[in-house]
């Protein structure tokens, strides 16, 4: 095929992706309201883990408080930042592709980024996006022999998540396992003065909470979702791209591909606490090694190869029919700005304090603080020991708050005003809480309601 066709279809591939995300951009719940948050706390001069809990390595929260520098409190730009670091990530795996000789590298950006996986994530700023974003970068750079600058961005994408780490390590033992000394001298000093130059000023700032947030917290969590349901529904969602995928595994033998693969699934077996998400990390390599399988059919077997494709772009159809009855509608926080807007007209000039998916957006959105830099208020931050609920719950109480809450109400069953007990204690609310506003909640979850509270001790005023 003509070279200029294949970059047509890439970038087509691409820019379709794009403008079909952007078209339909909306604020969402989730940890990316925290971090929007976090970004601003360190411009205001806040250092994380000295000054707030950051269960992460730090370097999200650094770029996005980059990026405020010049978009300010635009936290649509924000939003928007998976998709575009997807659609990079999408053309680097096809440049490694190319440099593969894939005669069929130009279908890597459309498989990836039309895949249910990375089109239900893409949604949320997890930091996912980046890892995978630096971590092809590093194999890219590898592949052109720049060993020092490979390792730099193998060792950024740890420094955005933890979970980089195992890929990291299969890239290191294949680094390794290639016995070219100065190569593995080279990429050694770049690991270390990576994570030395961005990690350095928070150790000293605070060493223990380093420590104690990003490794000793994780190893502390409770169990999350049904590991089996995860893999399930991963497996369930990509079978042909998994089956192909093992082909490609089988006929290639690309120790670059395979050991970070194999690393991480072995990870995502082994710890307790998984989501769905995690599997962003992986995919990369399950697509290059469906090329890979691709051009070996093209090669060895064409009629089944057409027998693929057919069958490829029937799983695609499917897939992304599932996705825009599903994912799609889940998980959107569309009445942010009304919720905002109103808490801008409350006479009282109370704190924000509840839900880590959706308080700390409406903080940003109002030009309120959040209560005493409580950011992160999921179940784990409690659960560790990290916080106490109720002596968070009590200093809220007693300096009043505004608290917002993720409620499910059900009358007809007597259900009301459940859902906030994992960040405050139901003691001091039904104490000291009482309703001021609830609002739909647009994310199609399984809450029904976004409520506002005013919190206070009876005797505060």
């Amino acid at each position: 095929m003509d070279k200029k066709i294949k970059y047509l279809i890439v970038f087509l591939s691409i820019f379709v992706f794009v403008a079909f995300k952007l078209i339909f951009l909306t604020l969402h719940f989730g940890d990316s309201n925290v971090y929007f948050y976090m970004a601003k706390a360190v411009l205001q001069g806040q250092i994380p883990y000295r000054d707030f809990f950051l269960g992460d390595p730090p370097l999200l929260v650094l770029i996005l408080a980059f990026l405020r520098i010049f978009f300010g409190n635009n936290l649509i730009f924000y939003q928007s930042l998976p998709v575009f670091f997807e659609a990079l990530s999408a053309f680097i795996l096809f440049l490694i592709l190319e440099k593969e000789k894939s005669k069929f590298a130009f279908l890597a950006p459309l498989i990836y980024l039309f895949s249910f996986t990375i089109l239900a994530t893409c949604d949320y700023l997890t930091g996912a996006q980046l890892v995978i974003f630096f971590s092809l970068l590093g194999i890219f750079l590898w592949k052109k022999e720049m060993p020092f600058f490979s390792a730099v961005f193998w060792s950024l994408a740890c420094l955005v998540k933890l979970y980089a780490a195992p890929a990291f390590l299969g890239f290191l033992i294949f680094v390794f396992l290639e016995k070219n000394k100065k190569s593995s001298v080279k990429f050694i000093l770049g690991i270390v003065l990576a994570a030395l130059l961005v990690m350095s000023p928070f150790l000293i700032a605070s060493f223990y909470n380093v420590v104690n947030y990003t490794i000793t917290h994780h190893f502390n969590r409770p169990a999350g979702l049904s590991k089996i349901n995860v893999f399930n529904f991963l497996i369930f969602r990509e079978w042909l791209l998994l089956i192909l995928a093992i082909g490609g595994i089988i006929i290639s033998k690309k120790k670059e591909f395979f050991y970070p693969l194999i690393f991480s699934l072995i990870f995502f077996l082994l710890f307790k606490d998984i989501y769905y998400a995690y599997f962003d990390v992986i995919f990369t390599y399950i697509v290059i090694f469906v090329i890979l399988f691709l051009d070996w059919l093209w090669q060895k077997k064409k009629e089944l190869f057409y027998s693929v494709l057919i069958v490829y772009f029937i799983f695609f159809f499917i897939s992304l029919n599932y996705y825009q009855q599903t994912s799609f509608n889940e998980g959107r926080f569309t009445n942010a700005n009304e919720i905002s807007d109103y808490v801008k007209t409350l006479p009282v000039r109370y704190d924000i304090y509840g839900s880590y998916e959706s308080a700390p957006v409406i903080a940003l959105l109002s030009g309120r603080k959040l209560f005493n830099n409580y950011m992160d208020t999921s179940q784990q931050v409690f659960t560790t020991g990290i916080l106490n609920l109720e002596k968070v719950s009590s200093e809220a109480a007693k300096s009043g708050v505004i608290l917002i809450a993720k409620i499910t109400d059900l009358p007809e069953y007597n259900i009301k005003d459940f859902g906030y007990d994992a960040y405050f204690s139901e003691k001091i609310f039904k104490d000291d809480c009482q309703r001021i506003k609830d609002f739909p909640e647009t994310g199609n979850e399984q809450e029904n309601h976004i409520v506002l509270y005013k919190c206070e001790e009876k005797t505060a005023n």
